[in-house]
């Protein structure tokens, strides 16, 4: 039986990138509606024409390369079999070497530790700066995701490939030791590509495996701001004190019904309506913040040096090249907080930003056709696209929770795989036609 008549990646039409989006606009929107929160508003509408912008600019880039009919990749099952199983294999060793260097740097160069509080260890982190293994580290973090996609690819097409609890348990394991430095960012884009990989990959979901899931994104939340508590307490603040003065809170303040709500619960259930107003508000503020971004941004236009200033960074210490890390922060009228994927792509491009966004919607249309036609090494670079798209409204994942450092990992396997597929002859008929 030739079990590749049927290959394919994903199923074409679950959790699409234009349809993630429009849930994920449609969700804010019932935040907005629904939570007991107030919102800044600007004092003309350019902010939210640019805003509006930004979000069809980014939809029709999504929609360029969408295919009209469904494609029909097809693959030898001795190269699928051969090509999944190099992936998986690669992957899984650069995985466990970048998170063995990242624990590695930590306890050895940095002194953290389990027993220390959160807020010591992202001290500890912060203060002391960036070295190699930091660096190396980071870049190859992301392939310990790669082996569970390859696997769930594999077992889709009638294949096995690797051993699904190691690949479940690599995929984990970062996300689990990011809780030492508190890093929830970070926990969110990890996990969230894992069930992203899940939920599009294997050919039939339950509503068991469905509702496993949202119960562990809420399970996450409702654990990220336990973190966040405790956080709080280290440094001697109360909840109430936070939800006015935060920082993400003051362009998305609570009104008075919430107070009124929380002093009629017991001390969990205050909790339990903190995280889950924080979370709201976390999720929603970053409109307000852009809003405020656009009419109060006063410098000039970087040209993308402040959305990839990872890469102007690199640049600096290879070529020399000015750069100049502590005014770059400060670019932001606000500083520390999110303003939804387009507001640093303004800081780049002004009034471009909606091209820009049109631009970037295409980038992630193209990867995902090449993944419809069966382009393997593509997958992880996709799957991460997705997330990003996802995030749109809260936070730019590219720029933060190490999005960008995903994107060059799962950009260089791509590059990588293509080489070696051009240079072997016998992996040739691995490419998708």
């Amino acid at each position: 039986m030739d079990r590749s008549s049927g290959f394919s990646l994903i199923n074409p039409r679950k959790l699409t990138p234009i349809g993630v989006l429009l849930a994920a606009c449609v969700a804010w929107g019932a935040f907005y509606f629904l939570a007991p929160i107030g919102l800044y508003r600007a004092g003309s509408d350019y902010p939210y024409l640019i805003l509006g912008g930004c979000l069809i600019g980014l939809l029709l880039g999504l929609a360029v390369f969408e295919p009209g009919t469904n494609v029909a990749p097809s693959m030898r099952p001795a190269d699928l079999h051969r090509t999944l199983k190099q992936i998986y294999e690669i992957s899984f060793v650069i995985g466990m070497i970048g998170i063995s260097l990242r624990v590695a740097d930590w306890v050895f160069l940095r002194g953290l530790s389990i027993d220390t509080e959160f807020l010591k260890n992202r001290e500890k982190i912060e203060s002391a700066g960036t070295n190699a293994f930091a660096m190396i580290s980071i870049v190859m973090i992301p392939f310990s995701i790669v082996p569970y996609m390859i696997h769930a690819v594999a077992k889709r097409n009638g294949e096995r490939v690797g051993n699904a609890w190691k690949a479940i348990g690599l995929a984990t394991l970062w996300p689990i030791l990011t809780i030492v430095i508190g890093s929830r960012s970070s926990m969110f884009m990890s996990l969230g590509m894992i069930i992203i990989s899940r939920l599009v990959i294997f050919p039939h979901t339950s509503r068991k495996v469905i509702a496993l899931c949202c119960v562990l994104v809420i399970g996450l939340i409702y654990a990220g701001g336990l973190i966040f508590i405790e956080r709080l307490q280290q440094i001697g603040l109360n909840v109430e004190h936070v939800i006015r003065l935060s920082a993400f809170t003051h362009l998305a303040p609570v009104t008075q019904d919430y107070f009124y709500f929380a002093s009629k619960l017991p001390e969990w259930g205050r909790n339990t309506l903190f995280i889950a107003t924080t979370f709201i508000q976390y999720y929603v503020h970053g409109v307000p913040e852009f809003a405020y971004l656009v009419e109060h941004y006063q410098n000039a236009d970087q040209g993308g040096t402040y959305s990839f200033n990872v890469i102007t960074r690199l640049a600096a210490i290879l070529w020399g090249v000015p750069y100049d890390g502590e005014a770059a922060m400060f670019l932001m009228p606000r500083v520390g907080i999110y303003t939804t994927l387009f507001g640093p792509f303004y800081v780049d491009f002004g009034p471009f930003t909606p091209m820009f966004c049109f631009a970037i919607g295409a980038l992630v249309s193209w990867t995902r056709r090449k993944v419809l036609l069966g382009d393997i090494a593509a997958l992880p670079l996709y799957i991460c696209f997705v997330i990003q798209v996802a995030a749109t409204v809260v936070i730019n994942a590219i720029q933060s929770a190490y999005g960008i450092f995903y994107d060059i990992a799962f950009a260089t396997l791509w590059v990588a795989i293509a080489v070696a597929r051009r240079r072997s002859p016998a992996a040739s008929g691995a490419t998708a036609t």
